[in-house]
C-alpha cells in the first residue's frame, strides 16, 4: 500500500515537470509574440505631465526719484514707452535749477514755519507739533524748485538765525518730507562735499 503511494506520487511529480517543459501550444504563441515585441529598457518609467505653471505675478511699481538715473530696465516715468525706432528714447530729466549766488533770499521765506521749528517753553516741548502752516509749506517747496542747494543751510543750522527761538534741528530735518517736498537726490550729497552758496552775499570790493 504505501509502494502503491509512492508510485502515484512519482508519477504526478513527472506529469508536473513534463508540462513546464513543454508547454501547450498556445503559451508558446503567447511567449513568442512576447519575445518577438520590443521590451523597454529597465530604467523605463511612463511620462507623467507636469500641470502648467502660475502666471508671473506683474513687478512693483517703482517711484521715480528725481536726480536719480532711471534703470533702463524699469519704464519711463511718465509711463510711456519709449519709441522702438529711431527718433530718440525717454523725455530727458528737467535740468537742475542754476545754483545761486546767495541762500539768505531763498531761505528767509521759511521764517512762516518758525512755530513748527521752533522749541514751544510753554509746553516744555514734549507736545507733538502742529503740521506746518500753508505758508511755510509754499515756501519749502518753492526753496526746492528753485534754489534746493540752500536747504543745506536748513539742516546745518543756519536758519536758526533768523527765528525767534531756538530751532529744533530734528524738525528742520523732517520740515520738506512733511510738506511733501521731493528733495532732488543730489542735494545732500552737495552739502557734504560742497560748494553750498553763502548765506549772504558777498560785499562789493571796493573801486
Amino acid at each position: 500500500m504505501a509502494s502503491s503511494k509512492v508510485t502515484i506520487a512519482f508519477l504526478l511529480i513527472l506529469a508536473a515537470v513534463a508540462a513546464t517543459v513543454h508547454p501547450s501550444s498556445a503559451a508558446r504563441v503567447q511567449l513568442a509574440e512576447e519575445e518577438a515585441s520590443p521590451q523597454p529598457p529597465f530604467f523605463w518609467r511612463p511620462r507623467v505631465p507636469l500641470p502648467p505653471l502660475p502666471p508671473l505675478p506683474p513687478l512693483p511699481s517703482f517711484p521715480c526719484i528725481p536726480g536719480l538715473p532711471r534703470p533702463r530696465f524699469l519704464p519711463p516715468c511718465n509711463g510711456s514707452s519709449s519709441p522702438s525706432g529711431g527718433g530718440g528714447g525717454a523725455t530727458p530729466a528737467a535740468p537742475a535749477p542754476p545754483q545761486p549766488a546767495e541762500c539768505g533770499t531763498s531761505v528767509s521765506p521759511l521764517t512762516a514755519c518758525a512755530d513748527f521749528l521752533t522749541f514751544n517753553a510753554t509746553a516744555g516741548g514734549r507736545h507733538m507739533p502742529a503740521p506746518p502752516a500753508a505758508a511755510c509749506c509754499d515756501a519749502v517747496k518753492a526753496l526746492v524748485k528753485d534754489a534746493p542747494v540752500c536747504l543745506c543751510h536748513v539742516m546745518n543750522g543756519d536758519l536758526a538765525k533768523l527765528l525767534p527761538a531756538p530751532m529744533l534741528r530734528l524738525r528742520a530735518m523732517a520740515l520738506p518730507r512733511v510738506c511733501g517736498a521731493a528733495v532732488p537726490f543730489g542735494t545732500f550729497r552737495q552739502c557734504i562735499r560742497g560748494p553750498v552758496p553763502p548765506m549772504d552775499a558777498a560785499p562789493a570790493p571796493p573801486s
